[in-house]
């Protein structure tokens, strides 16, 4: 950063507060200061709590009652808090940490204990099937997953926070390269995100698989936006299918869209590509091995589905004090169970089929709810959907399909049913309907949570049933 001091670092908005690579080093350095002298210990953790803001410092809890008494429940009983934002008469804030005085003489960059393979973060699962995760991530794995490309001109805007590995990786990458790093305090909206693309003529984005959708819901503002100086669009968690992607590019003509199959226990892809007509997921990345198990642990050939296995040389340590998920995912061997279902083609391209807890049953035959949505996805008036199965006693699962309709469309039930019954196997039709709703239940890293979705479902056909 003192290599060059003037850069605008950080932009945040709606409140325009700028920091330089001066600022950013400075209030970096003050904190440190002021943490080195609780006598902290290099395992002790500290936890952020926050959303994107000016000052998303470090911020321990704090033995303070009433606000601790839910973390007190969970055995913090020694800990500090300091709020960021919306300040507790009684608490310590943020600001007194950042304005204490100190001098260079007083910082000195610890050496580690344990090494580069000390853990540096622990970040959250998207818990869109279960409670997140804790997956450790060592110093090592972070600053081998950052790509190093001077890149003064870009900016990038970002509304994950830095508890996502998305929002971690992109604060380190923009660091690094001297990229800006432009931030929203509030959540997603298509207004915000036109606005901010607009006044600071955004070159790099990265987002969450609900935002494209959410734009494409109301094409009028879309079409009245200015997305021009979009270079490149990155979208992690969930692949996209490509006539969503297909429809957002005719807005932003000059947007590259990438393709990254990854998770947060790889600390970062496994593969990548171009999003494409053949929803592929790219090819493997460098430093990585990819194979296919069947459910008899045997490896499969070209064409064949199974549960993806990927070894790499940049992971995770683990979960954070979960054992029994670290002997279900972290194999001995040095092999990553992932838990999505895939396949090679004949040309060496990954495909996803899905979640493996996400396959369902209907009348003994297996269906992929994310097959099924790619297909309603190619349909002009819909927005977003999300396939579920709706537990029956005869049949196991009735696929249904939770649909949100483009602003000032009318598509019907029948018409996606019949539009899905003339492309798909009789066991994927929608025999459990199709549902409407202006929005789906999101995770706070923006995947859609199936499991809120299927109860949605559930209770509007028992509705329909009487």
């Amino acid at each position: 950063m003192r290599k060059d001091p003037d850069h605008v670092m950080q932009i945040s908005y709606p409140s325009g507060k700028q920091f330089t690579n001066r600022e950013m080093a400075e209030l970096s350095c003050r904190a440190a200061t002021h943490y080195g002298k609780l006598k902290l210990e290099q395992t002790d953790v500290v936890g952020i709590c926050a959303g994107n803001s000016d000052y998303v410092a470090l911020i321990f809890f704090e033995h303070h009652r009433p606000q601790c008494q839910s973390l007190q429940e969970r055995g913090l009983e020694d800990t500090v808090i300091y709020t960021v934002r919306n300040h507790i008469e009684g608490v310590p804030n943020v600001m007194e940490v950042l304005n204490e005085k100190y001098s260079d003489t007083d910082f000195r960059v610890p050496v580690l204990k344990h090494g580069g393979r000390q853990d540096a973060f622990f970040l959250c699962t998207s818990g869109s099937t279960s409670l997140p995760k804790a997956v450790r991530l060592s110093h090592y794995t972070v600053l081998n997953r950052i790509q190093s490309e001077r890149t003064e001109d870009q900016k990038m805007l970002v509304f994950s926070s830095v508890y996502w590995l998305m929002g971690l990786l992109t604060l380190v990458q923009c660091a690094v390269n001297h990229t800006t790093r432009v931030i929203s305090e509030n959540p997603f909206t298509p207004k915000d995100f036109y606005d901010i693309v607009k006044k600071h003529r955004i070159t790099l984005a990265a987002s969450s698989p609900s935002h494209i959708p959410l734009c494409l819901a109301c094409p009028e503002t879309l079409a009245a936006s200015d997305l021009s100086s979009i270079e490149v669009m990155v979208v992690t968690g969930k692949s996209l299918p490509y006539p969503l992607v297909a429809k957002f590019k005719e807005y932003a003509v000059n947007c590259f869209f990438p393709i990254l199959y990854g998770m947060t226990e790889l600390c970062g892809a496994v593969s990548s590509g171009e999003v494409n007509l053949r929803n592929s997921a790219g090819s493997i990345v460098a430093n990585t091995k990819v194979k296919i198990m069947n459910d008899a642990g045997e490896r499969l050939g070209p064409n064949e589905t199974g549960e993806i296995y990927v070894q790499a040389k940049f992971i995770s340590s683990g979960y954070y004090c979960n054992p029994e998920a670290n002997s279900k995912t972290f194999l001995e061997d040095g092999w990553v169970r992932t838990g999505d279902m895939g396949y090679f083609n004949d040309d060496g391209e990954l495909f996803i089929v899905d979640r493996r807890q996400d396959i369902m049953k209907y009348n003994n035959f297996h269906f992929s709810p994310t097959t099924i949505e790619k297909v309603i996805c190619e349909i002009p008036d819909v927005a977003e959907v999300c396939v579920v199965g709706i537990p029956d006693l005869i049949y196991d699962n009735l696929p249904a399909a939770a649909v949100i309709r483009r602003n000032g469309a009318n598509i019907t039930e029948s018409e996606i049913s019949e539009y899905v019954a003339s492309r798909m196997q009789h066991f994927e039709n929608l025999h459990g309907g199709v549902y409407f709703f202006e929005s789906l239940p999101l995770t706070a890293s923006g995947k859609v949570i199936r499991k809120d979705v299927t109860e949605m479902c559930t209770k509007l056909r028992k509705l329909n049933e009487y």
